[in-house]
């Protein structure tokens, strides 16, 4: 049913591209006279009229088509569906007005997880984050092995966007609670208090260390972490670390998050 929609807007819309273009055309004048020119006759060289200089008929046959040929072929465009997204009306459409809040809701959220939790397929959900990004609506960090979207309009600064990122993971979650607890706490003392070995946490606190968000300090043969002041003023909003320090209540906790 598309197609032969698609077939007749396409059919409809050649026939008045023709008729406009043959009513604007300029129209020569030729002789009648076959060649040579017969003797005595006055032969002149066929020049172009303006089209002003047409008949009539002609002039106000192209001035009256003109106008219906534009307006139908924009009732056909919107009979068709068609119309330009724009930052007004780029959430009228629901899939995408729901991603949009799912993303509001979610912060840092990456786009297998968007697909797993919204059950929106993979295709279908990049083109409408695609329109959405065009449209300002959304904020892209990251980069192609883990893509991150947030809402846009300057809600996130970069700092912020990679702490949203990190709260996205439980583990990490629970690490930065007890080094919002514990500050200077080392490995042994976050393996302990979240309950996972101490190759788990160096695995996490490097990913930190990269973006900048924790910083290890040499004390002896052991490493403690801190988390810098700026950080910690934002993650204190986001997240309050338990009371107590032991794995139970530190899992009990985040169970629900």
């Amino acid at each position: 049913m598309k197609y032969a929609r698609f077939l007749v807007v396409l059919f409809v819309l050649s026939c008045l591209g023709a008729v406009s273009c043959a009513t604007a055309q300029e129209y020569t004048v030729t002789s009648g006279y076959d060649s040579p020119v017969p003797a005595g006759a006055d032969a002149r060289i066929p020049a172009p009229v303006p089209f002003w200089s047409l008949p009539l008929w002609l002039v106000l046959a192209q001035l009256v088509l003109v106008p219906p040929e534009i307006l139908l072929a924009i009732k056909l465009w919107a009979y068709m569906g068609i119309r330009r997204v724009s930052g007004g009306n780029v959430l009228d459409q629901d899939v995408r007005a729901r991603i949009y809040e799912y993303i509001c809701q979610n912060p840092g959220i990456h786009l297998r997880g968007l697909s797993s939790e919204m059950q929106v397929k993979l295709g279908t959900l990049r083109y409408h984050l695609a329109v959405l990004q065009h449209t300002h609506k959304i904020a892209v960090s990251g980069d192609d092995a883990s893509v991150r979207f947030y809402e846009n309009s300057g809600t996130y600064t970069t700092e912020e966007q990679q702490i949203l990122k990190h709260l996205r993971n439980e583990t990490t979650k629970k690490i930065l609670a007890v080094l919002l607890e514990r500050p200077r706490a080392n490995r042994q003392d976050i393996a302990d208090a979240v309950g996972v070995s101490g190759p788990s946490v160096s695995w996490h606190m490097k990913r930190l260390e990269d973006d900048r968000l924790v910083l290890p300090r040499r004390e002896g043969r052991l490493t403690a972490y801190e988390i810098p002041a700026p950080v910690a003023g934002y993650l204190s909003r986001q997240i309050r670390p338990p009371a107590a320090a032991g794995p139970q209540d530190y899992s009990r906790a985040f169970g629900q998050a």
